[in-house]
């Protein structure tokens, strides 16, 4: 096996682990350890391998992952900021609005039917449709662009941008 192919191997446990693990604190420190590279030499490969860093896919797949409890659930947003295991309600709906582009309680107030919340739960990009989903007529006719990656390599967040 060559050691590039050992490497994906790794990254894609990492991933697999990391996927499970959302609801859990997960530290940079403690991934390393798992994965058994040195925290910079993690992060170097992950960030070639996943075009992001960890920490930003980190909170990226945790703010996802939360959309589902927002939309299914009546917990409070401050308790859901607990556990995805963020500093405070402020940090979380900071991060919140800036990697979806919108705010936690604006997330949950846009009903949608049954097809979409399915297919919210499968997809990577949960916002795109939610937006879609959300648009009067009028809205939709817009074309949709994903924003564009900032010394293309890293995209500043998921969310969709109306033009």
């Amino acid at each position: 096996m060559t050691q590039q192919k050992y490497n994906e191997g790794v990254i894609d446990s990492v991933t697999e682990w990391i996927m499970a693990n959302l609801d859990q604190r997960l530290s940079i420190d403690d991934i390393a350890l798992k994965s058994g590279y040195s925290k910079w030499y993690l992060q170097k490969l992950f960030a070639r391998y996943h075009n992001e860093t960890l920490a930003r896919y980190i909170r990226k797949k945790k703010l996802v992952h939360c959309i589902n409890d927002l939309k299914d659930s009546n917990a409070p947003i401050i308790s859901l900021a607990v556990k995805y295991h963020f500093e405070s309600q402020q940090s979380f709906t900071r991060s919140f609005k800036h990697v979806l582009g919108c705010t936690p309680l604006y997330c949950r107030k846009r009903q949608l039917d049954d097809e979409t919340k399915q297919a919210m739960r499968e997809s990577n990009d949960p916002c795109v449709l939610c937006r879609q989903a959300g648009f009067d007529a009028t809205e939709r006719a817009k074309e949709i662009v994903t924003p564009l990656a900032r010394n293309d390599r890293f995209l500043p967040r998921i969310s969709c941008v109306m033009r």
